[in-house]
């Protein structure tokens, strides 16, 4: 959330210029709260590494060579599994 709220700071900072920068507009003081916002939220390498394990958590390692999702894989498959209607609809062609 920091980086977020840091990106839109700086970005209304850019696009009103000098203005931007100015004590006019409130732009300055929110880029620095972006960064006091992160002090307090923690490291986000943690974050990120929390995020990789709660995704990995589904997934489950295969014994093959190629994952269940490469496609020439899932084709094979799928042609096995409807082999029957396929002979049936080549015949009527």
């Amino acid at each position: 959330m920091p980086g977020v709220y840091r990106n839109i700071a700086t970005r209304a900072l850019q696009i009103h210029g000098s203005l931007g920068v100015s004590w006019e507009m409130p732009f300055t003081r929110e880029v620095m709260g972006s960064f006091h916002m992160g002090l307090a939220d923690g490291p986000t390498e943690v974050h990120k590494v929390q995020v990789a394990r709660r995704v990995l958590d589904d997934y489950v390692p295969c014994d093959d060579l190629f994952p269940s999702t490469h496609l020439p894989k899932q084709r094979e498959a799928v042609l096995a599994k409807y082999a029957d209607v396929l002979e049936r609809h080549l015949e009527t062609l």
